[in-house]
């Protein structure tokens, strides 16, 4: 997947480390690869837009389907959600890569 806004707030290394360690050919370790940056991404963007006040989803969407890897979407986050936004993502991030982990396992 493409770097996005929110990349340095995930950390994802031990789900990568097992895929890797599969016995599976790269291109399926690939695509379990993409799914997880998909799931990750579907439980972020939900955190997100839940604390999002409505009026402003679509100028985010339009945004980050604009520029997804733009670092400014986390100040528009801050400006509109507040500035402990990036702990959130964090803490978000973390519940789901443990979900995955424990799914792997």
């Amino acid at each position: 997947m493409a770097p996005l806004f929110y990349d340095h707030l995930v950390i994802k290394t031990s789900i990568i480390e097992i895929i890797n360690q599969k016995p599976e050919p790269e291109n399926q370790k690939g695509k379990a690869l993409q799914l997880i940056d998909d799931i990750i991404y579907e439980g972020i963007m939900a955190h997100v837009l839940e604390k999002l006040d409505t009026k402003h989803h679509t100028t985010f969407l339009t945004q980050v389907q604009e520029r997804p890897y733009d670092p400014e979407l986390i100040n528009y986050l801050k400006e509109h959600i507040g500035s402990d936004i990036e702990d959130e993502i964090r803490q978000e991030a973390d519940k789901v890569v443990k979900k995955i982990l424990k799914d792997l396992q």
